[in-house]
């Protein structure tokens, strides 16, 4: 007794390509979020470490 696989029927085939279209489409969409979410909180550090250089440099003028 031997279990093969059966192939489904052409409408749960389009139902399962459907559904795994979507998934992949939903997946992209987390993707660019995390980009953006990435690219913007690299942005702030950046901006972060650059009033950090502004700021030591304000700073050593003034005790000069």
């Amino acid at each position: 007794m031997t279990l093969q696989p059966r192939i489904p029927d052409s409408a749960t085939s389009k139902r399962l390509l459907d559904n795994l279209r979507r998934s992949r489409l939903e997946l992209a969409e987390s993707n660019l979020e995390l980009a953006e979410i990435s690219a913007s909180l690299e942005s702030d550090l950046r901006q972060q470490r650059l009033n950090r250089v502004r700021g030591s440099l304000q700073n050593n003028t003034e005790r000069v």
